[in-house]
């Protein structure tokens, strides 16, 4: 039976606005805006009237998001049954943080139990960013002695060379992503990461300028912008400021789809990999705990592709009643909740139709694309 909403009236905004001056007696609603640090206010109370068609969703496609789990590469050996206790604990994705290049041996060693095809792959740290290409030679030895073919593994490197060098050896940049494209098609080889994070809409003209960047300097190499843009990750950092966070990844994305459409690309939403600001957390460990919590909702909400949790203790172990251990099940056991239990997974763009968000997110919006094309 279809329901019927005829006895509910409809109320325009300007009855609401009414009602809410009564309620609020001798303050305005001014008093209640949110004066955020770019100059732009936020109106406490959105409403339909303020949108002059309604706010259509970034996706109509559900897009569960990769649980991921950060393993700090030291001695193979160790990292491996740490990697094992992650994806036992139910992470989805592994990022491998190296602050060396492996032989093939000690990538064997660190992935040994492991099923290649069924996890996300990840690695970023100083060891990609020294030689990225040797990683891909390690997985397909790898792979080949698996009997596996390197394109049913799925992953990325954190690589993002023209993030703080001034000279970039672009020509090696294109022939990484046209052997990932042949060899290793659900691989991200550019992970684009904001130079600056001052602010929100700061982050989001980073990202831009950055991304739009690798599409021009790959095109004048003859990589097509719909095949760099395939092979590129937006590394996104998230705050606790949780509206604005939301409003930050959706307003990025849609203006990534403008990005896109100048280039004459296929309008694919990008592929996010959000992680903490490290400095969020304090030395409360349990508020971290609790932080946590809301930070990964902005973060889901938004429409992150993947997410990594910091643990609560994170940098601070040695003030813990609890062994490390327990901060990363924790960790992973938040976005266990969001997903099995919020399904927030299962929803396209869970914070669409949200009056207040739709509007938040085309102010960053507007801010943000009057700043990247000054």
């Amino acid at each position: 039976m279809t329901p019927d909403f005829a006895e509910f009236p409809t109320v325009s905004k300007e009855a609401w606005l009414k009602q809410i001056s009564k309620d609020l007696k001798d303050k305005t609603l001014d008093d209640l805006s949110w004066k955020l640090s770019e100059g732009l206010t936020v109106d406490p109370f959105a409403h339909a009237d303020d949108f002059e068609m309604p706010p259509l969703p970034l996706t109509t496609t559900a897009r569960p998001w990769e649980i991921c789990e950060n393993i700090d590469v030291a001695n193979p050996a160790t990292v491996n049954r740490a990697a094992l206790d992650a994806l036992e604990g139910g992470a989805g994705g592994l990022c491998f943080r190296l602050n060396d290049s492996l032989d093939a041996a000690s990538v064997a060693q660190m992935l040994e139990g492991i099923y290649l095809d069924f996890i996300g792959l990840h690695f970023a740290g100083p060891g990609v960013e020294a030689n990225p290409g040797i990683l891909f030679s390690h997985l397909a030895q790898l792979t080949s002695a698996k009997g596996l073919k390197t394109g049913q593994l799925r992953g990325s490197l954190a690589y993002d060379p023209a993030l703080h060098n001034t000279i970039v050896d672009w020509r090696y940049l294109a022939d990484l992503v046209q052997f990932a494209a042949e060899s290793f098609p659900q691989f991200a080889v550019v992970s684009v990461s904001p130079a600056t994070t001052d602010t929100p809409v700061k982050d989001i003209v980073s990202l831009l300028q950055q991304g739009n960047l690798y599409l021009e300097k790959l095109s004048e190499r003859s990589i097509s912008p719909a095949l760099a843009a395939a092979h590129m990750q937006f590394d996104i950092p998230i705050g606790k400021s949780y509206f604005y966070e939301i409003a930050k990844m959706r307003a990025f994305k849609l203006l990534w789809l403008h990005i896109l459409k100048a280039w004459k690309a296929p309008l694919l939403l990008p592929q996010t990999a959000v992680h903490f600001r490290e400095e969020v957390y304090t030395d409360d460990l349990y508020t971290n705990m609790i932080r946590a919590t809301t930070m990964a909702m902005s973060a889901v909400l938004g429409g992150a592709d993947r997410l990594t949790v910091l643990p609560y203790d994170a940098g601070r172990e040695a003030q813990a009643s609890y062994p490390p251990a327990f901060g990363r099940r924790i960790a992973r056991n938040v976005q266990h909740l969001l997903s099995l239990e919020s399904g927030f997974g299962e929803i396209p763009d869970p914070a669409a139709g949200s009056y207040y968000i739709e509007k938040l997110t085309r102010q960053l919006a507007a801010a943000a694309w009057r700043e990247f094309n000054a």
